[in-house]
């Protein structure tokens, strides 16, 4: 509404990516694949998530 997107529970994070580094403890492997990926691999995960 306000033209902003946040996400996590408390909104901290203003878009995907920082939603994704912002995770530790459980999530840590996943974010960890992430950072590996390459920018194409990425760029494509990202375009998949705004899908949802």
């Amino acid at each position: 509404m306000n033209g902003h997107t946040y996400f996590l529970h408390d909104g901290r994070a203003r878009n995907l990516t920082e939603a994704i580094l912002w995770h530790g403890g459980e999530a840590q492997a996943s974010r960890n694949q992430v950072l590996a990926m390459s920018k194409k691999e990425r760029e494509a995960l990202l375009a998949f998530l705004n899908s949802l």
